[in-house]
């Protein structure tokens, strides 16, 4: 094993150990029902809450973007969940609640599971990547029904979190490691954007949750033109093994 796949391999067994903590030494954490009142509910063109539903278009937008451009099971489904997060999260802020809040974080599980699935196999994708992605996708979903049945938000918070952490340890030597870099950053910003909600909206007139949207549609699109990079990395191997194959044929001729 090489050496930067091991040491991967040794932090995500740190991640699986931390994890499991998390519900040795946590009680369950609850949805607040606090978290539906968001700071910008203004209605507009008979929207309401126009703009934490209309800055949710960019997702669609690179998701259809990655659809079209990349290849591959994995980009399939990653990009599907993106452009599907658009409407799951557009349907949730029209009128939040918990029954809508389902549809709005299920395609988001998937493309946390999705990219969590393209770090792990990205320098060895093999024949088990289709079920390495099935399993953890199957994770993710699952981390939303265990939510709505237990109301516990433990399972769903690792699965935002996991596959950022999880990116680390590729950032020193991967190719493309400055749009991963970007992606961290990004979705880090969304997230204190997310937290700040109401001191965003007071400065900007703009809404901390929009703000959320927007920088995470920026995350995913560095996710595409991360996975743009190895394509194209691929393409280009591919087409320098057959040129070789088809000199050696040559020459043996």
């Amino acid at each position: 094993m090489k050496p930067d796949r091991a040491n991967q391999m040794y932090w995500i067994g740190g991640l699986a150990l931390l994890s499991a903590s998390l519900f040795l030494f946590v009680p369950p954490i609850p949805q607040s029902e606090a978290y539906h009142l968001f700071a910008d509910g203004r209605t507009i063109f008979g929207i309401p809450n126009f703009w934490n539903v209309a800055s949710n278009l960019p997702f669609a937008a690179v998701g259809l973007l990655g659809l079209w451009k990349l290849h591959g099971t994995v980009n399939r489904v990653l990009f599907a969940g993106v452009f599907l997060t658009c409407f799951g999260s557009s349907y949730y802020h029209w009128a939040p609640d918990d029954a809508r809040l389902v549809w709005d974080r299920l395609p988001m599980t998937v493309v946390f599971m999705s990219f969590l699935t393209s770090i792990v196999v990205h320098d060895s994708p093999t024949r088990a990547t289709v079920r390495t992605l099935a399993l953890l996708v199957a994770c993710g979903v699952s981390s939303v029904v265990w939510w709505i049945a237990a109301n516990d938000l433990r399972p769903y918070l690792l699965v935002q979190f996991i596959p950022m952490l999880v990116v680390i340890p590729s950032l020193r030597r991967a190719p493309g490691r400055t749009m991963l870099l970007a992606v961290m950053a990004l979705y880090t910003l969304a997230k204190l954007s997310e937290l700040c909600d109401q001191g965003v909206y007071s400065v900007l007139s703009i809404s901390g949750h929009t703000c959320k949207h927007l920088l995470a549609a920026l995350a995913a699109y560095y996710m595409y033109r991360w996975q743009l990079r190895a394509d194209s990395r691929a393409a280009s191997e591919a087409s320098a093994s057959v040129n070789v194959g088809d000199t050696l044929r040559a020459v043996s001729n």
